[in-house]
């Protein structure tokens, strides 16, 4: 019997084939075989895939006698996934068979619908009527909606959105809207559930769905009266919140392994070494600090400032202290170089993606928590944010200070303008309550020599102008090239 080996995920969500044997000495051992995917589904079909072979390979001395599914979905109309089967001969019908049979050796049981299609022969064809009216495919109304929304949702978030519809229609296909019902959407869920994922994934997930169904009924695409995505929700937020994990802090002794001597050289980029300080010291974000515009950094009435617009949680946005510690660790001298060498951003050299301009720092410091065994799944990058709460909480900061410098969500703050707000004692009272976090920290360690960044932010400085020219003649050469008649 194929069975599907235990699989784990890493704290990137990125699933392993986990192998189990024993050694010369009967010592029993574990080796990861990364799959390359983060979708349960696809894992579990590599895994089982990875059984077959090893069985072939162990104990079989002919080749199987069964046939290849994939030659003969590709041949024939067959979607057994979901039970969907044409046939246009007794021979195309007896393959199919075949192919059921196959698939029942692998998957343990008969794809859906399985008992109809053996009954096919006694049927006579018949068209059966549309339940609704035609309307367009999924795909040209996700575009839309996509489009639409690019108004007033985030990069991430669209990004976000786009995953759960490729894999919406990946499972039922592009079919047209009115003919996702309640019954597609029930299984949606229970596909999200058999997957292992936690209420509040859930819950999300569908809320995308949802808020794309109800664009498809307020545009006129779709004649369900309701969306089918109404009543799927599992529970209330305020019941999830209860159950709702939260980023663990940093101990004293993670804080000494994080950012002890071997810090540089695992983080050897600008944004590899300064964003995870920043973010110990004030709370901020990873793509708040990774796509930080250089003119955002100043110092207003001798106070050294970050200013943070367009935040996560508000489009006002905070001004945030420079601490002293980053000031003493060299900060404000990077920040000055590059300025001096007309960088439009605190690290002028990373490319905004789907995942923001953090991506790669974020990558970067979760390889180094691997590397330090520091592996619980709920101490992450954004834990920096817990512990500075923390940190601020025990010095007895005035709540309103901490949840202000952080950007906490719920909390009212100064709705007008940093350069405004920032004069009088506001900023300076904000510095006082930050410098009030001390870690144990050896900062001598942790200090780069001045000139540190000079050759890095050289090179990619030339690097990015010798893109810029050459895409600004590929865009000369296609305008000046003469159109057809």
């Amino acid at each position: 019997m194929i069975r599907v080996p235990r699989l784990k995920q890493n704290r990137h969500g990125t699933f392993s084939l986990r192998i189990l044997w024993l050694d010369e000495t009967g010592k029993r051992r574990e080796c990861l075989h990364s799959l390359g995917t983060k979708q349960p589904t696809i894992a579990r079909l590599l895994a089982l895939k990875f059984n077959e072979l090893f069985e072939r390979q162990r104990a079989m001395t002919e080749t199987p006698k069964f046939p290849n599914i994939d030659d003969i979905v590709q041949k024939y109309k067959l979607d057994l996934g979901k039970g969907i089967m044409e046939a246009d001969s007794p021979d195309d019908h007896a393959l199919m068979m075949k192919a059921i049979d196959a698939y029942k050796a692998v998957h343990g049981a008969y794809p859906p619908l399985q008992e109809a299609m053996a009954m096919g022969k006694q049927q006579t064809q018949t068209i059966q009527p549309r339940p609704m009216a035609k309307s367009i495919k999924f795909s040209e109304a996700r575009a839309g909606y996509l489009r639409e929304k690019e108004y007033d949702n985030a990069k991430r978030t669209l990004y976000e959105k786009g995953l759960v519809f490729d894999e919406f229609q990946g499972l039922f296909g592009d079919l047209e809207i009115n003919l996702y019902d309640k019954a597609t959407l029930v299984q949606w869920k229970n596909h999200e559930m058999n997957k292992g994922a936690g209420a509040s994934r859930i819950n999300k997930r569908l809320g995308s769905l949802n808020d794309f169904f109800n664009w498809c009924i307020g545009n006129g695409h779709s004649q369900h009266e309701n969306s089918p995505v109404q009543g799927l929700i599992i529970s209330k937020k305020s019941k999830l919140a209860k159950k709702t994990e939260h980023w663990k802090s940093f101990t004293n002794d993670d804080l000494k392994a994080i950012y002890g001597a071997g810090y540089f050289k695992a983080m050897p980029k600008p944004d590899h070494y300064w964003i995870p300080l920043i973010a110990l010291y004030s709370g901020a974000r990873l793509n708040e600090i990774a796509g930080l515009p250089i003119e955002q950094l100043k110092i207003i009435d001798g106070t050294y400032a970050m200013a943070f617009t367009d935040t996560k949680t508000s489009k006002v946005g905070r001004v945030v202290p420079i601490h002293k510690a980053l000031l003493e660790l060299g900060f404000w001298d990077y920040v000055e170089q590059v300025r001096s060498m007309g960088g439009e951003r605190l690290f002028p050299y990373l490319v905004d993606g789907n995942n923001g301009y953090g991506k790669n720092a974020g990558r970067q410091f979760g390889r180094w928590l691997d590397k330090l065994k520091i592996t619980d799944p709920l101490k992450v990058f954004h834990s920096t944010r817990s512990t500075i709460i923390t940190h601020l909480h025990q010095r007895d900061a005035n709540p309103a200070h901490a949840m202000q410098l952080t950007g906490h969500e719920g909390v009212q703050v100064q709705n007008i303008h940093f350069q405004v707000y920032a004069h009088g004692m506001g900023l300076m009272e904000l510095r006082d309550t930050l410098n009030r976090v001390v870690y144990d920290l050896d900062l001598e360690a942790l200090k780069v020599p001045i000139g540190t960044w000079t050759k890095f932010l050289t090179r990619q400085k030339l690097i990015t102008d010798r893109n810029e020219r050459a895409k600004s003649i590929a865009e000369a050469k296609v305008s000046t090239t003469p159109k057809p008649l």
